[in-house]
């Protein structure tokens, strides 16, 4: 099977209660709801080699991102993950 960079492999549920902090350059910060944790591939080799990597899959604005998809459709991101209250 051929990988692309930013594709998601593999999605498994998150517990409820994580939320993403999302800020833009010029833009208020946005809490994001994380439902998920995804497997993105990070890179590729011509050998076929594939580097993954778990990142945060959250709700913005109806649309589920990651954060490399979200930094690829609009650009520069920040982020903070905050965990469920105890």
């Amino acid at each position: 099977m051929r990988y692309t960079r930013r594709s998601v492999v593999n999605l498994t549920p998150a517990e409820p209660g994580w939320d993403l902090e999302l800020t833009r350059p010029g833009a208020d910060s946005v809490l994001c709801p994380v439902i998920g944790w995804a497997v993105v591939v990070v890179d590729t080799t011509a050998g076929g080699d594939v580097e993954t990597a778990i990142e945060p899959a959250f709700v913005y604005e109806g649309a589920i991102f990651t954060p490399g998809e979200f930094a690829h459709a609009v650009g520069e991101l920040e982020y903070a993950l905050i965990e469920p209250e105890d």
